[in-house]
């Protein structure tokens, strides 16, 4: 396949969807050979055979060996060069050419290689002239990707280029890993190669690069860009001495033949843009509790200027499998206690992707967690909802299986519904003797705190108390009837509480109330006087719920050291805003585009959004939708 005509296709492909926004412009995969065959793919490459006589005896440098075919061989997953010498003294190897059958006009163009090594071995990939558009060798340039020497300590790269020999040129440069042999393991050699610029790579580590400045070409002085504007074809070969080994006759060779040159693959990407595949997981439902055993993970995929090529899936970072065809499915098995996180990874046919994922909690789950990623810092307020992770046990006791109000965490047993107290949000409601719910609090310094709770009872009121490590310390709290589930009032309390880590743990002792909120006060305020002034403040994120993008504002009445940050419902850090930066006083506003760290967009869920600045800490929470 010629390179143009892809690019062509991909610019009809780009504006047969003109309304869909393209992701940036990547290096995507439009040609490649991965040598998984038992024999050289006819389509791709041809032998090249003898030894260059009559016309180019030596192949011009001097080079020993003869070329044949049956030095070429397809086995194990390679393309293999043999190197050897012959019965009667003659050295002969392996050579192949992409010319007449595939031939390319910039990109990234790659191979992974293992070298062979030795006095007198000359392994090289290299690119030439499909047409010779501008004279002959080397007025129309010569590209040498990656070629080798001898003890193959150090790998070069060169630009051939000028007038017809012996009016030519060259630049080269070259690469080494210290003293180690490039013999010893497979290395990937590139080049990328722009209209302005050709880059050199071992590895991905850059080591040259050349501009259009620094060649140019006899056969065509008013062009900037010759030669290297013009198709080019792949090489593939290993010479027998010659010019660049510094032996010319067989009495210098001294490697142990025979010798492999390993070529596992040969890759060309092109940097085009490309629409990234959509991918969405239908199964497991996100904050699903799911008992151990076996998982089907099942995902959509489509791609609006291509095709899906395959659907991975993995548990974190770890791949579980893939499925290639549609519908995407994996069965995970035998899946213990733990929490977890199931992402899909979408690929298309140019190597574009894009993820989705879920968390889901199986059996167990994976211990107690506070809920927006790190405990509550007093003091705060505290959503009645916003109850620790852990589960059932674990992080709260409820007498019912189901969320009665199906709201918020749907998937857990204490039952949220829509609130209609000033500020909205959710509340738990429905609550009985025996139930319980546990928060993960730091408590900054030693000190007593005053607690207000929001409540509300449609007639018999409530009584409830709360811990602190096990311990109440506040004493019973009475509800009083306010006539309606959604009339509210407020209750107080006060709690001596020591400084550190701790769980408080909300425990009703009496039917008949609905709870809102939390809201602690004073405590470090005596103990610690540069507790930041009156002033500070975290505002609800507007638009809520969003779509793509809601923004956060925050007051400050004095330069602080300021970090925001998002979490995702099971705690994990989703983007930092703003990353321990001083920031001066006054109102503040940062925009959140739904993405993650990654630049990936978010699933669609509720999500914290935390601001520490200075001594004072809030968490309030958004809800981003599709």
């Amino acid at each position: 396949m010629h390179i143009t005509a892809i690019r062509q296709l991909s610019m009809a492909i780009i504006l047969a969807v003109g309304f869909a926004a393209p992701a940036s412009a990547t290096w995507s995969l439009v040609w490649s050979d991965e040598f998984n065959g038992t024999s050289l793919n006819a389509a791709n490459w041809a032998p090249d055979l003898g030894n260059g006589c009559p016309s180019l005896c030596g192949w011009g440098n001097n080079e020993l060996q003869y070329y044949t075919a049956q030095n070429v061989t397809v086995t194990g997953g390679n393309l293999v060069l043999t190197t050897k010498v012959e019965s009667n003294g003659a050295f002969t190897s392996g050579k192949v050419t992409t010319r007449g059958k595939q031939s390319f006009l910039y990109g990234r163009v790659e191979m992974r290689a293992k070298l062979p090594t030795g006095g007198g071995m000359w392994p090289a990939f290299w690119m030439m002239p499909q047409d010779d558009a501008y004279g002959g060798w080397a007025s129309s340039g010569e590209i040498d990707i990656m070629e080798s020497s001898n003890g193959t300590t150090s790998v070069g790269g060169a630009l051939h280029f000028g007038g017809q020999y012996p009016a030519n040129t060259s630049t080269s440069s070259s690469y080494s890993l210290g003293g180690a042999n490039f013999a010893d393991d497979f290395h990937i050699y590139a080049v990328e190669w722009e209209p302005t610029q050709i880059r050199w790579y071992v590895d991905d580590v850059l080591f040259m690069t050349r501009s259009n400045s620094q060649w140019y070409s006899a056969g065509a002085p008013g062009n900037p860009l010759a030669p290297f504007d013009q198709d080019f074809y792949l090489i593939l070969n290993t010479a027998v001495g010659g010019w660049y080994t510094g032996c010319t006759s067989p009495g210098c060779i001294t490697a142990d033949l025979p010798q492999e040159f390993l070529i596992d693959y040969v890759r060309v990407y092109e940097d085009i843009q490309n629409l990234e595949p959509l991918v969405v997981i239908t199964a497991p439902a996100d904050a699903s509790i799911l008992p151990v055993g076996d998982i089907e993970i099942t995902a959509n995929a489509s791609d609006l200027d291509g095709s899906v090529t395959a659907v991975e899936f993995y548990n974190g970072a770890t791949l579980l499998g893939e499925d290639t065809t549609a519908p995407y499915a994996f069965t995970w098995t035998a899946v213990p206690d733990g929490c977890y996180t199931v992402v899909a990874r979408a690929i298309d046919n140019l190597g574009g992707t894009r993820e989705d994922n879920v968390d889901i909690t199986v059996g167990i789950g994976c211990g107690q967690g506070a809920y927006p990623g790190t405990p509550f810092v007093l003091p705060t307020r505290i959503e009645a909802e916003d109850y620790d992770t852990g589960g059932q046990g674990i992080a709260y006791n409820d007498t019912e299986p189901a969320n009665n109000g199906g709201q918020y965490r749907p998937n857990e047993g204490v039952d949220i519904e829509v609130c209609a107290d000033a500020g909205g949000g959710y509340n738990t409601g429905w609550i009985s003797n025996g139930e319980w719910m546990e928060y993960t609090i730091f408590v900054p310094a030693d000190g007593q705190y005053d607690i207000e709770a929001r409540v509300s009872s449609l007639s018999l009121g409530g009584v409830f108390h709360l811990t602190f490590g096990g311990i109440n310390e506040t004493g019973d709290i009475t509800v009083p009837s306010t006539t309606g589930w959604q009339t509210w009032t407020t209750v107080t309390a006060t709690a001596t509480l020591s400084a550190g880590t701790q769980v408080m743990r909300f425990v009703p002792t009496t039917t008949g109330f609905n709870l809102n909120y939390f809201e602690f006060f004073g405590g470090i305020s005596s103990v610690l006087p540069e507790l930041p002034a009156p002033g500070y403040a975290l505002y609800p994120s507007y638009p809520n719920p969003f779509n793509p993008s809601t923004t956060i504002s925050y007051d400050l009445p004095a330069a602080a050291t300021v970090r925001l940050t998002i979490y995702d419902i099971a705690g994990k850090l989703v983007r930092t805003l703003v990353a321990g930066e001083t920031v001066g006083a006054g109102r503040h506003e940062e925009v959140w585009d739904g993405r993650n760290e990654s630049g990936q967009v978010a699933a669609a869920g509720t999500y914290f959004y935390r601001l520490d600045a200075g001594k004072y800490s809030e968490t309030m929470k958004m809800t981003l939708v599709k």
